[in-house]
């Protein structure tokens, strides 16, 4: 974990001189409030985690995005070639292509997704955080910055998504629905965000519960329902059959990482029902949503479930700083020691010893990379 650790470090250090930078107040519940963030260090932060992700050079499936990026023929009028169906993805290939005939390296179509990505994940994350410094730490730490390491057509399109949540809390729904519809573009499962206006209800109300019994019914009777699901996989354009959603099932400590906030809101139910606004009741949700999605997973296949629910684990990292309003002051600062403790050990194990990062992740100097870029020129 070599490798990552100092992104990490520096990271934590420039989130937290941006968090005492901000300029802060307390609503009538005591909790703090942004009234203006900082945003020069900030800022050097994203510029860090961005271009580490862009230089990469390999990490989980990157080398096979390279690979089909290199072998893309250029030519615009390949455009009028590319298969159009939602399942194979056309929003992305069209934009490759447009990448790869303007002269784009490999190197730099890895750095303008990491740029897109990750300045997108960053920047919702800054807006929508009560805690930046605790939200920054839990994105690294629950596995959201890695992820965006791999799965670059899932990750975009995430990114996407966050934009129209953004339009959606802003009472834009027009434009929700375009970003939305972008997304799915390059990666299908992105419809699946358009529930997302039916999920701004308060917490651990009857529709609570209804959702908590719905997935869990549906993850104990995953094994009869894989006919369906294979269909709505069919309708999307992906060619799966039923082995795919079977075999090893989601490690335990990640789903058990994922349910935290779960816990946690259901003690804290009486505040979040007078305190939550509209943007809080929808992030809950969202994040119920990517625990559920895990606990199916537990029934089926790591790989695929695992993957359907990042979808929504950003919204771990803002869920979880908001629920700690609901404690006392004393009791906050416990659990949030608590919290970075359990929380940096499960970085320890999923980074070193459930899969060792540093064995999988390789990567260009900056210097390199601007030479490359110079010598294009």
């Amino acid at each position: 974990m070599s490798k990552l650790l100092p992104v990490f470090i520096f990271s934590l250090i420039m989130a937290y001189i941006s968090d005492k930078r901000a300029h802060i107040d307390f609503n009538k519940f005591g909790d703090k409030i942004y009234r203006h963030k900082e945003k020069i260090f900030f800022f050097l932060m994203a510029v860090v985690v961005i271009v580490f992700v862009g230089l990469r050079t390999s990490y989980n499936d990157t080398e096979t995005y390279r690979y089909s990026y290199e072998l893309m023929p250029t030519g615009m009028g390949n455009i009028l070639n590319l298969d159009l169906s939602l399942g194979s993805n056309p929003g992305f290939n069209i934009l490759n292509t447009i990448l790869k005939t303007i002269g784009f390296s490999t190197q730099d179509f890895l750095m303008i997704y990491a740029v897109v990505t990750v300045g997108i994940y960053f920047w919702f994350v800054r807006k929508y955080s009560d805690n930046i410094w605790l939200s920054v730490f839990l994105f690294f730490t629950m596995g959201c910055y890695t992820f965006t390491m791999a799965a670059i057509k899932q990750c975009v399109a995430v990114a996407f998504c966050l934009v129209g949540i953004d339009r959606l809390l802003r009472e834009k729904k027009i434009s929700f629905v375009f970003w939305i519809l972008l997304a799915s573009t390059f990666h299908p499962y992105s419809l699946m965000y358009l529930i997302a206006p039916f999920l701004m209800f308060k917490p651990w109300t009857n529709k609570t519960y209804i959702l908590l019994a719905v997935f869990g019914l549906i993850g104990l009777g995953i094994q009869p329902l894989l006919g369906t699901v294979v269909d709505i996989t069919t309708m999307l354009g992906e060619e799966y059959d039923a082995a795919t959603f079977t075999g090893e099932g989601i490690n335990i400590f990640r789903l058990a990482v994922v349910w935290v906030p779960v816990i946690v809101s259901f003690f804290v139910r009486k505040y979040l029902r007078e305190a939550n606004t509209k943007k809080d009741n929808l992030i809950l949700n969202l994040t119920i949503l990517n625990a559920e999605i895990m606990f199916i997973g537990l029934f089926g296949t790591a790989n695929y479930f695992g993957r359907l629910a990042n979808y929504f684990l950003i919204f771990q990292a803002l869920c979880l700083p908001h629920l700690f309003n609901g404690f006392t002051a004393g009791s906050k600062k416990l659990i949030t020691f608590l919290c970075v403790f359990c929380f940096l050990l499960y970085f320890y194990y999923a980074n070193v010893i459930n899969q060792y990062f540093d064995n999988g992740f390789y990567s260009i100097s900056f210097l390199s990379y601007i030479r490359g870029v110079v010598g294009s020129i």
